[in-house]
This record gives C-alpha cells, sequence and structure tokens, in this order.
C-alpha cells in the first residue's frame, strides 16, 4: 500500500508492505526451471556412478550375463559398461551391522549394482537434463533469493528440493524481521537441517544423500 502526505513543501509517498508473509505465497514464486549451463555428466556430478564404458567389437558372449547387464550401444560403438571390482558402496558392512547374513548383504550389494547399471545405461541411452530450483521473492522493493543448480531427477526437483528452497527464502525474511506463517511442521520437513545451509552447502549434501540409495533388494 502507497500512502502520499505534504510535509510542508514535499510530497513524500511512503510504501507499505504486510509484515505477515504467507509461505505458500514464497512457494509459488519458487520455480523449477532447466539448468542449460550444466555441462558434466551424472557420473561426474554425483556420487556412487563410477565407471569404465570399454569399446567392444562385438556382442559379449550370450553366457556372460553380467557383460551382457552392461551392454550398450552408444557414440556408434558398443560397449561394455563394468564397475568397479569389489565396489559395494559401504552396503555390505551396513547390512551386516543391522544383523543381516552375509547372504543377504551380498545380495543387497548386488541388487545396488544393478540398479546402478541401469542407470547408467538409461543415462548413455537416452541423454539427460539437468535440473535448478530457485525463488526470487520481492518485499518493498528488496529482493530475497536462493537457488540450487545440478539436479538430475525433475520430479525430485518438484517433490523435495522446492520446498527447501522456499524455506531458505522464508528464513531471510524472518532474519530481516518478517514473520512467515503456514510453514511445514520441522518434524515434517524432508530436510529441516538443510533451513539454514548456503545453495553450494546443500548441493555438496544432495550430492551425498543421493549416493545413498535405497540398499534394500
Amino acid at each position: 500500500m502507497r500512502k502520499t502526505f505534504r510535509d510542508g513543501n514535499v510530497m513524500i509517498s511512503v510504501e507499505t508492505a504486510p509484515a505477515v508473509i504467507e509461505f505458500a505465497d514464497i512457494l509459488d514464486a519458487t520455480k523449477v526451471v532447466s539448468d542449460e549451463y550444466e555441462t558434466m555428466t551424472p557420473w561426474e556430478n554425483c556420487d556412487g556412478f563410477e565407471h569404465e564404458a570399454i569399446p567392444s567389437r562385438c556382442l559379449p558372449d550370450e553366457a556372460d550375463a553380467r557383460a551382457m547387464h552392461g551392454y550398450i550401444y552408444w557414440d556408434r560403438e558398443r560397449h561394455v559398461l563394468t564397475l568397479p571390482k569389489g565396489e559395494d558402496y559401504g552396503i555390505y558392512q551396513y547390512m551386516r551391522a543391522q544383523g543381516a547374513s552375509r547372504q543377504v548383504a551380498a545380495e543387497a550389494v548386488a541388487a545396488k549394482r544393478r540398479r546402478t547399471l541401469d542407470q547408467l545405461k538409461g543415462w548413455y541411452a537416452n541423454g539427460w537434463q539437468w535440473h535448478g530450483v530457485k525463488c526470487n521473492f520481492e518485499v518493498l522493493g528488496e529482493e530475497f533469493e536462493a537457488s540450487v543448480w545440478g539436479i538430475d531427477d525433475e520430479d525430485y526437483a518438484e517433490r523435495e528440493v522446492k520446498q527447501e528452497i522456499a524455506l531458505e527464502v522464508a528464513a531471510q525474511l524472518e532474519a530481516a524481521g518478517y514473520t512467515v506463517i503456514g510453514q511445514p511442521e520441522p518434524e515434517k520437513r524432508l530436510g529441516a537441517k538443510r533451513q539454514s545451509m548456503t545453495p553450494e552447502a546443500w548441493r555438496a549434501e544432495y550430492a551425498r544423500n543421493l549416493a545413498a540409495q535405497n540398499w534394500r533388494v
């Protein structure tokens, strides 16, 4: 709201804004967008996807199920994707510490390796797209903003990251003296501890969490 009044020979214009802001308005200003400047491959950007793409002049022996599982046709050549030998992503010791038998722990590792190969094959076959989440929220000419980039899963960005960025902007507004109402309860937040993170720290945390995928068979 803008009010104008005279002080002697001077006209003064004063703009006011509500001291209370709805979190839903911040969330509405938070958008998932394409990240057109990220050039890294997903396996360079995210932990847990180290591998080799070994050129192969012919199809792997059908009897070699592991090689067949990793077979791809990429860049006009046949390749076999191979994961680091013995890589268990920390799953084996974790499962054993949770009381799982050696067999169950080994099966969990094998399942994880299969999922990793499937994800890599999908990237090689279908490509990938990076996304960012950004929020620009203006109050009385002052802009509060936050963003994070290099997200390879649009659904994840929409479902989880969008709220986290909105919470980061809400924290900035509260620090500036505004009251933000309608925020999700702390126990319901998927990442309440991230609220005070910088975008750079958040991205590092995102990469670590992405590497710690579901270990259940």
